[in-house]
């Protein structure tokens, strides 16, 4: 609320006070010190409405989610969701090399430096045949 109510904040008393002692508060004014300015007065009123218009209860605050208990594991599933990727990634992801080959490969694959046919054909490396698989 100090940024948002600067003028405001300029005139209390107790700049370390916290919003529920705020709320406890019957009158407000009194945590301020006077005369204010016409922008601070314009300032304290946006609170006093806020505060009279703010519901309280006696409940303790809680965590709900739209997946049921919350966990970090299923926020960071509902927040990434599901993407469709092609069959070749998924089998890559998969395989049971050590990880930092995968990003080896990957990085090389993305970076267009996989010694393939068609790269090996583009550096003018002689090969018996480029439609060999095996070569």
């Amino acid at each position: 609320m100090q940024l948002q109510y600067p003028k405001l904040y300029s005139f209390a008393r107790d700049k370390c006070i916290t919003i529920s002692k705020l709320f406890s508060h019957s009158h407000i004014e009194n945590l301020f010190i006077l005369p204010f300015s016409a922008a601070a007065f314009n300032q304290l009123q946006i609170v006093q409405s806020f505060i009279d218009h703010f519901p309280l209860t006696e409940q303790h605050d809680c965590w709900k989610s739209d997946w049921g208990d919350f966990s970090v594991s299923k926020a960071y599933k509902y927040l990434m969701g599901h993407r469709q990727v092609h069959q070749v990634y998924t089998w890559l992801w998969d395989c049971f090399c050590q990880p930092k080959h995968k990003v080896f490969f990957f990085w090389l694959l993305l970076k267009d430096r996989l010694s393939t046919r068609n790269i090996l054909r583009r550096k003018n490396m002689a090969l018996e045949s480029y439609n060999c698989v095996f070569c």
